[in-house]
């Protein structure tokens, strides 16, 4: 198994970037009510755009290193790879973090008064911890470069203090939703159909 990075340089026409819940619903005449069984997922789909026979070699050779679902693709967010919010540095978590945790605290030095925005996306952890969630409010930090915030989905795993944390583009591990290749060529050298459907896992 080997982790493949998205190659910043492969161009996508479009790309959806979701979360599937992994809840149960109970459901009876007297109401709704619904429980979560694990935790949630991010999920994505990646549609490249047609081009030149020429220019597509970098989509098939994913592809074909990805292995059907063998390998992991680690991609982030391309229509948000940095924060809105203002805040940058060298953060690392100022607390640490608990399994189930919604609230973050992180610090960078020389940050202060700066902002993470609602949607704005922070990773941590590595390997089986590597995680990336989403700022769910606006949160601004103090005199001494330390913020906190409101996260979803929870944290899966325990995270020590002192921990890298990640806002330029982090990355988020995935595997195929299916392990088919292929991709159509019509006349005059234009090829399409390069197309990823992506849930995450980050065991390896």
């Amino acid at each position: 198994m080997s982790v493949i990075t998205f190659p910043s340089t492969l161009k996508a026409a479009t790309m959806t970037w979701g979360q599937r819940r992994n809840d149960m619903e109970y459901r009876s005449i007297f109401g709704a009510q619904a429980v979560e069984g694990s935790g949630a997922l991010w999920e994505v789909s990646l549609i490249a755009p047609p081009d030149d026979e020429a220019n597509v070699g970098a989509w098939k050779a994913l592809l074909m290193q990805l292995r059907g679902r063998t390998n992991q693709l680690a991609i982030w967010d391309k229509n948000r790879p940095v924060p809105i919010g203002t805040m940058r540095g060298t953060m690392t978590l100022n607390t640490a973090i608990a399994q189930g945790d919604v609230s973050t605290n992180i610090v960078a030095a020389g940050q202060n008064g700066l902002t993470l925005v609602a949607g704005d996306l922070i990773g941590a952890g590595s390997g089986l911890t590597q995680q990336v969630v989403m700022v769910t409010a606006l949160s601004t930090s103090n005199g001494s470069g330390i913020i906190t915030f409101t996260n979803e989905p929870p944290w899966r795993n325990a995270i020590t203090i002192g921990s890298a944390v990640t806002w330029n583009q982090p990355q988020v591990l995935f595997r195929r939703q299916d392990s088919k290749s292929a991709w159509n060529y019509t006349p005059g050298q234009i090829t399409d159909g390069f197309s990823l459907n992506l849930l995450e896992d980050p065991r390896p």
